[in-house]
């Protein structure tokens, strides 16, 4: 990680810092000379995630638009500036169209969305010189999977959140791009997979879904998160990087064979 001394690469406030995807994010970022801030819900997760890093945190409700405005003012206090918006925050649901409420909808839309719209708006005013907001969005955006009818609208809604700021920010010099990968190995996904009857199992058939053979890891998508932070990404706005061990493929294939049954000839 860069000295106090030394220029850094970029700033990043990273939303959903403490665990996982977020915090895979985090250390890609300090890895490749950035300053960064975390911020999330549970202080003393956050606490021991920034220490190794030696990152700054802030706890707070990602959801609320007076949380969004001072941590945003912290981070870029306490790091001298911001150019970098990273935003890992939402939550996950199971319901179609015949069992899901309208307030389990509108939780998930709540929770999956409002982050990336209050914290983009709070970061603006620290962006003059331009940057990059990166949304961690889900291969469900553009894959949609049975039974997940809030998560997969959220992500969807997500990724067009994405490509809309991606045009309206391009006068000011920030691009904005999602991140969207499929079933990463978590804390959070073990924790659930150790739950299972058998998880060596569950992991395997999960890991079979995709053609590459296995689950994909927080460092991978952390990278991906940092090459579009950096200089290397500074052509890219408004894209959808897809980060799925070939999952979308195997939705493609499912189809083409769905069409051969009912036209053998």
């Amino acid at each position: 990680m860069p000295s106090p001394s030394e220029q850094p690469a970029g700033r990043a406030l990273i939303i959903g810092g403490g665990t996982g995807l977020g915090l895979g994010a985090a250390e890609a970022l300090t890895r490749h000379g950035f300053r960064t801030f975390l911020t999330g819900r549970r202080a003393e997760v956050l606490e021991a995630s920034a220490a190794p890093l030696g990152a700054g945190w802030m706890a707070g409700d990602a959801t609320d638009a007076d949380t969004a405005c001072t941590v945003t003012a912290e981070a870029a206090a306490v790091m001298g500036g911001l150019d970098t918006l990273v935003v890992s925050a939402g939550a996950s649901a199971i319901g179609g169209i015949a069992t899901e409420t309208e307030a389990g909808f509108l939780r998930i839309l709540h929770t999956n969305l409002l982050p990336c719209f209050h914290f983009c708006q709070a970061a603006l005013p620290h962006m003059a010189g331009g940057g990059a907001i990166i949304a961690i969005a889900s291969v469900v955006a553009s894959v949609p999977h049975a039974e997940r009818l809030a998560y997969c609208t959220s992500k969807a809604a997500l990724v067009g959140m994405v490509r809309q700021m991606a045009l309206d920010l391009a006068p000011r010099r920030i691009r904005v791009n999602a991140v969207s990968p499929s079933l990463v190995l978590t804390p959070l996904t073990r924790g659930i997979m150790a739950r299972e009857a058998d998880p060596a199992a569950t992991l395997a058939a999960r890991s079979a879904q995709h053609p590459l053979g296995r689950l994909g890891t927080t460092e991978e998508v952390g990278e991906a998160v940092a090459w579009l932070a950096s200089r290397a990404g500074a052509w890219i706005t408004g894209q959808d990087i897809v980060l799925d061990g070939g999952l979308s493929l195997t939705a493609a294939r499912r189809d083409i064979n769905a069409r051969a049954a009912e036209d053998p000839g």
